[in-house]
């Protein structure tokens, strides 16, 4: 009988063990991050139009039906902020979005995010991080997204080099070029600019590229850009 019960214990405490280390991910639709350009390039009126921008955008008609379109499981966002190497930061942690009031939440929290760093543009460095709050969050996405944001390029091979890294582990890139008008170079850079997100930023399973003539029209393009994101993988790429 005693032999009985302290197998019984030791196997109880077997599963206890091998169960504690184990995480239970909550199965969403989508994750996804919002990865938004805080280098020195952007100055505080234009950090200020993209957060009024995202956080309008998820009290928009037509983003709140985007969300409910996505399913009764939700949409994990999180915000993070980016320029040089190795300075990225989270603005605002993972909230699942399901409904008008969940998006309203997340709205709120991205209006009361600070700007929490700035410096040089490093792309590569980015979406390493924003691939790291993928792989370590608390869900279990569909899909994975990084949106990906920004008015500047960086070293190509390492931008490509992150990318297909991300996309080597299922998780897609999408991009939002910005036209900085402040640091107009003129069109040239600008196509420079398209043909970098393009051709070593952008990639995975339905990844496309849109474009904001400058940070006003920001508020315009993320909505769009979110909708597109949230109701599902499309094939053509837009620039």
């Amino acid at each position: 009988m005693r032999a009985t019960c302290l197998a019984s214990l030791l196997l109880g405490s077997l599963i206890w063990s091998s169960g504690a280390g184990a995480q239970v991910r909550q199965p969403v639709e989508l994750e996804l991050v919002l990865a938004v350009d805080t280098s020195t390039s952007v100055d505080a009126q234009e950090f200020a139009l993209q957060s009024q921008g995202l956080a309008e955008a998820f009290l928009h008609p037509d983003v709140v039906a985007a969300i409910r379109f996505a399913g009764p499981q939700g949409v994990a966002v999180s915000l993070v902020h980016w320029s040089g190497e190795a300075r990225q930061a989270v603005a605002v942690d993972w909230h699942v979005v399901r409904d008008g009031q969940t998006a309203a939440d997340l709205s709120a929290k991205i209006s009361a995010s600070s700007r929490t760093i700035e410096g040089l543009t490093d792309i590569a460095g980015a979406i390493g991080f924003s691939v790291n709050a993928i792989e370590t969050n608390n869900y279990s996405g569909r899909r994975r997204v990084i949106d990906i944001s920004g008015d500047g390029s960086s070293d190509a091979r390492r931008s490509e080099a992150a990318r297909n890294a991300a996309n080597a582990s299922g998780i897609t890139i999408n991009g939002l070029v910005i036209h900085n008008t402040d640091i107009d170079l003129g069109e040239l850079a600008n196509i420079d600019l398209r043909d970098h997100y393009t051709n070593h930023v952008i990639g995975g399973p339905g990844s496309f590229m849109m474009t904001a003539k400058d940070f006003e029209d920001f508020r315009i393009a993320i909505r769009a850009k979110l909708v597109r994101e949230i109701t599902g993988p499309v094939s053509a790429r837009l620039d």
